[in-house]
């Protein structure tokens, strides 16, 4: 009996020993949680609120599709990339607008409105105001009055990028260049082709100088005829085409662009 009470003895205390060092063991060991980073603000999508002023190209005239000439189809571009949630538009583009036209454009409240809360700006001016000329010296078409009107426009460039930006300092600003509609309508007057790289060079020196413009050169699609026929009956808008191949290389020269500026993480 006696002998059975100490082998009983002795595994109660092997069996409390074993029990003592496996709880010592499993308070020892440490449980380290790695919390996992938050994410850079380049990963997050953004709301970028793109708006377009200017003439007739940016209202989208002659797109017979009804997808919003170019603007439309680089909003939909826009929409397409994984870092951007959401593109607010406000379409400002007014048919037959020129430079006097647009710099009283503006003024206007809503335009301001809108200006101050873009994070891109669209633009395209000027070719209403070749066009002027061309009417207003249709039987005697010479360099003389255009290059006088390209001075006066070069300023009128200057005041509505000025104005721009005192609404708003930091928005990417695209400007559109011109091209050449008479290429095809009037062959004979070669000069035109002169004229329009002359006025897209004043137009890209003033856009660059601003340290965040952007000029997008679309004088070579439509002097190609490799993609069919690229302007609308009127001979003077794109069509469909041409509004896709302008807005392939708007939103290609923005697909690189940083749109998550400040402002618009100001705005989230």
């Amino acid at each position: 009996m006696l002998r059975k009470l100490l082998i009983f003895s002795i595994v109660l205390t092997v069996i409390s020993g074993c029990s003592s060092e496996t709880s010592v063991n499993l308070e020892a060991k440490s449980v380290a949680l790695k919390m996992k980073e938050n994410p850079t603000d380049e990963f997050i999508p953004k709301t970028i609120n793109l708006v377009g002023i200017g003439d007739s190209l940016t209202k989208g005239v002659g797109d017979e599709a009804k997808l919003g000439g170019y603007f439309g189809r680089v909003t939909e571009k826009l929409k397409q990339q994984d870092n951007i949630k959401d593109v607010k538009v406000k379409n400002f583009g007014v048919k037959g607008h020129k430079t006097t036209n647009l710099q009283k454009k503006l003024n206007d409240e809503e335009v301001i409105k809108g200006i101050k809360e873009a994070d891109v700006i669209v633009m395209t001016i000027g070719g209403n105001d070749i066009m002027n000329v061309v009417r207003n010296n249709i039987f005697s078409l010479d360099f003389k009055p255009f290059r006088e009107e390209q001075k006066k426009y070069k300023e009128r460039f200057k005041s509505i990028l000025a104005t721009v930006r005192s609404y708003n300092a930091s928005a990417k600003i695209v400007y559109i260049g011109l091209y050449n509609p008479f290429k095809y309508m009037l062959p004979e007057i070669s000069e035109i082709d002169t004229i329009m790289e002359e006025w897209n060079n004043d137009s890209e020196e003033i856009i660059l100088s601003d340290g965040n413009g952007v000029f997008v050169s679309v004088a070579d699609i439509f002097s190609s005829t490799t993609n069919g026929k690229l302007l609308y009956k009127d001979e003077f808008h794109p069509n469909e085409v041409g509004y896709s191949l302008m807005a392939d290389r708007i939103y290609n020269s923005l697909k690189y662009t940083e749109l998550t500026t400040d402002s618009v993480s100001r705005k989230e």
